[in-house]
């Protein structure tokens, strides 16, 4: 299924990279892929995307209920596993639909690791500052 997305010529991961300098924190490829799916008014492109939103939608609503997804975990939800993945079949060998160009399932998997082994020193430096004050 091909599906037009309004991201005009600037790529997914420079979208992603600007998502990132703006928030501090990298955000998924569900939210990416949602946002650059409709217009800035929220109107899908077309009712062939409208419908395929819709589901990736529900999924996540549906995972959040169950408790299987939330703003800590989302950037480490297996690619396999994931809405996009479950409504537009699994991505092809080595590349990672809605990330950009050169990006493949690896390097994702490997950012992911760091930033779960960051985490607890982020917090630990914190501590440090809150003692020596």
């Amino acid at each position: 299924m091909k599906m037009t997305h309004t991201s005009r010529t600037i790529s997914y991961a420079r979208r992603a990279e600007a998502e990132f300098k703006k928030n501090g924190r990298r955000p998924n490829r569900i939210k990416i892929f949602l946002k650059y799916h409709k217009h800035k008014d929220g109107l899908h492109v077309s009712s062939e995307s409208a419908a395929t939103l819709e589901k990736i939608e529900q999924l996540l609503t549906i995972n959040e209920e169950k408790g299987e997804t939330s703003e800590a975990n989302e950037a480490i939800v297996p690619l396999k596993e994931d809405a996009i993945s479950e409504v537009l079949s699994p991505d092809k060998n080595g590349r990672v639909r809605g990330m950009g160009f050169k990006i493949s399932p690896k390097m994702l998997e490997k950012e992911a690791s760091e930033e779960q082994m960051n985490e607890p020193n982020k917090e630990l430096a914190q501590q440090v500052v809150i003692l020596m004050a």
